[in-house]
């Protein structure tokens, strides 16, 4: 992996432990790294010495993230094409290049194919399917010239199973797939790129989610979620969004080298997958 190069940046300013992963002087930009997921691990990108570019579309968000870990902030809405291709020259000019990207922006509603109406599939689309796909075409080929670097691609356990009450998980179903061919297509220029599948995670996506389900059991969305949805899973508990950024940023490092073109669950046990 290629770091450093560019500009001068100050490393991230976090108390977080480090785990050395190697990553000081990396170039990193996360997307949907506002809130959530993506906020931690700006977070422990940062810790770890990385130069981090925080992209998400709401200003006050992005720039109090970027404070907080000496990153640079990158406003943008990532469901158009101008909005991506700006946010990913943005991002590289200021970071001087790119060595890793997150992608972790967007998500879609729940509801079957009865619920789920053309705005809704197309807003799901144009976010997390095209989103996602416009940023790798934007930074593949700058990696793919200095022959090293990673995508990260944030999807989810729901892609990997069909519910009647999810359709639109579908979208996270594509992205897996095209996670896969990517990593196939680049693993020969020393480039890689994985798919991480959250489980349930206790972020404040999930408390959204969960609300009318606690209402109705007169509950609090975080009662529900450490209660129904935790009983459901193996370990007993949903996941916190830390453990989901470890992943992300052990996949992003040296130390994974040779996990490409492939798929991680962090969902404690909930998928079983063989």
């Amino acid at each position: 992996m290629r770091m450093g190069a560019g500009r001068s940046l100050t490393p991230g300013r976090i108390t977080s432990p480090r785990m050395d992963l190697g990553l000081r002087g990396a170039r990193v930009i996360v997307t949907g790294g506002s809130r959530g997921i993506g906020a931690a691990a700006s977070r422990i990108f940062a810790a770890e010495g990385a130069h981090v570019a925080v992209v998400a579309r709401t200003l006050a968000d992005v720039e109090a993230m970027a404070d907080e870990i000496g990153g640079i902030p990158v406003v943008a809405d990532l469901s158009t094409a101008t909005g991506v291709a700006t946010a990913m020259d943005e991002a590289m000019a200021q970071l001087g290049g790119v060595d890793v990207l997150v992608n972790n922006a967007g998500s879609s509603t729940g509801g079957s194919i009865l619920d789920a109406d053309d705005q809704a599939w197309q807003e799901t689309i144009d976010l997390k399917l095209m989103g996602y796909v416009r940023a790798m075409r934007a930074v593949l080929p700058e990696m793919q010239q200095q022959g090293s670097g990673t995508v990260v691609n944030v999807l989810g356990v729901a892609g990997t199973e069909a519910s009647p009450g999810y359709v639109l998980a579908c979208i996270v179903t594509a992205l897996t797939h095209v996670s896969v061919s990517v990593g196939q297509l680049v693993a020969p220029d020393g480039v890689r790129v994985v798919a991480v599948h959250p489980g349930p995670t206790a972020t404040d996506r999930l408390m959204e989610m969960v609300a009318n389900a606690a209402a109705a059991q007169e509950m609090s969305p975080q009662e529900f979620a450490d209660t129904v949805l935790g009983s459901r899973i193996p370990q007993g508990r949903v996941g916190r969004a830390e453990e989901v950024a470890r992943t992300i940023v052990f996949v992003a490092s040296e130390a994974s080298g040779f996990i490409n073109a492939s798929q991680l669950f962090v969902d404690g046990g909930s998928a079983a997958k063989i």
